[in-house]
C-alpha cells in the first residue's frame, strides 16, 4: 500500500503560483512583486529581522522606516547574456522583492542598523523589546468564616 503525504498548505501554494502566472500573462512580469522570505526574532532587548536576499548586493537593498512600518526592498538584476547564450534552466528570478514589518510603538530610525552578508539581510532594532513586567501578588483580606455545626453524639 502506498501512502502519500500532502502538505496541508499545498493547495494554497498551487493557487499562489497559478495566480502569479495569470497576473504575469495579463500585466507582464513587472506587475509581479515577489515577497522576501524572512525570520523575525529577539536577541536580548533587540528585535532582529533576517531576510534572504541571494544574489543581491548592499547597494541594491533599501530599508526605510515610516512611523511603525519597516519596509525592505531588494532588486535582483537580470544576468546580461552574450550573443548565442541560452538558458537551459532558469530558476533565479530577477526583479523587485519587498516585505513590510510593523515595529513597536516609539521606534526611531537611530535604533536601526542593516547589513547584507552571505545573501542574508540583517536588520537590527536596538532596544525594541521591553522587559516584561513581573507579576505582583496582592494580599486579599477578609473576615474569618465562622461555621456552626450540629454535633451528634454516638452511643
Amino acid at each position: 500500500m502506498i501512502v502519500r503525504y500532502q502538505h496541508p498548505y499545498a493547495a494554497f501554494r498551487q493557487f499562489d503560483r497559478e495566480f502569479e502566472r495569470l497576473v504575469r500573462l495579463g500585466f507582464g512580469r513587472a506587475a509581479v512583486q515577489n515577497s522576501l522570505r524572512a525570520d523575525v526574532y529577539t536577541e536580548g532587548e533587540d528585535l532582529v529581522v533576517r531576510a534572504a536576499v541571494p544574489g543581491v548586493g548592499a547597494e541594491d537593498v533599501t530599508v526605510e522606516l515610516d512611523g511603525r512600518r519597516l519596509s525592505v526592498t531588494a532588486e535582483r538584476k537580470a544576468r546580461e547574456s552574450a550573443e548565442g547564450d541560452r538558458y537551459l534552466v532558469r530558476g533565479l528570478a530577477a526583479g523587485s522583492f519587498r516585505r513590510e514589518f510593523t515595529l513597536p510603538e516609539g521606534t526611531a530610525a537611530e535604533q536601526l542598523s542593516a547589513e547584507v552578508a552571505d545573501g542574508i539581510l540583517t536588520v537590527r532594532v536596538a532596544g525594541a523589546v521591553k522587559p516584561a513586567r513581573e507579576a505582583v501578588r496582592i494580599p486579599v483580606t477578609g473576615a474569618p468564616v465562622e461555621i456552626e455545626a450540629e454535633g451528634t453524639e454516638s452511643e
